[in-house]
């Protein structure tokens, strides 16, 4: 049986998707209607979450910094609309990888703050290995390409 990158981080089960040959759970419907798996193997319908991960690795944030900051990264690139960000971080404190409490130190409401778990740091580095991988494949991708480009 074959253990996927980020099964190691309890994130996934380890026998994932056989029906699509990746690590999403049996029954999710992410590879329906051309959309790629959330799972690292390829890349991610929801990119975003691995920069969630380097954000709150980086200190404790609520979630208009986080969305904030994601469009620093990449602002036409990472989908970080509110509704999609804040169900993310839902589901990673489901799976252990980051924690909230909340911050009334301000004025206004009370702000719920989310910061890494030591899980969601295992998760982090296993992304940044994918990732770092995915990178050189894309790179040697690009030289291939531009061959056949003539340049």
């Amino acid at each position: 049986m074959e253990t996927y990158p980020l099964a190691k981080a309890g994130v996934i089960s380890k026998e994932g998707n056989k029906e699509n040959n990746c690590c999403c759970e049996p029954g999710e419907n992410a590879h329906r209607q051309h959309m790629h798996c959330d799972c690292g193997e390829a890349m991610p319908r929801r990119f975003v979450r691995p920069f969630v991960l380097l954000l709150l690795a980086e200190g404790p944030s609520h979630g208009y910094e986080l969305a904030r900051s994601l469009k620093e990264f990449a602002p036409e690139g990472l989908n970080a609309e509110p509704s999609i960000l804040y169900r993310m971080l839902r589901q990673m404190e489901k799976e252990g990888l980051a924690k909230s409490s909340l911050d009334d130190s301000g004025t206004g409401p009370a702000r719920k703050v989310y910061e890494l778990t030591s899980g969601g740091r295992e998760a982090l580095d296993l992304w940044a290995s994918s990732l770092e991988g995915t990178a050189r494949m894309l790179g040697s991708f690009r030289k291939r390409y531009e061959r056949t480009r003539g340049k």
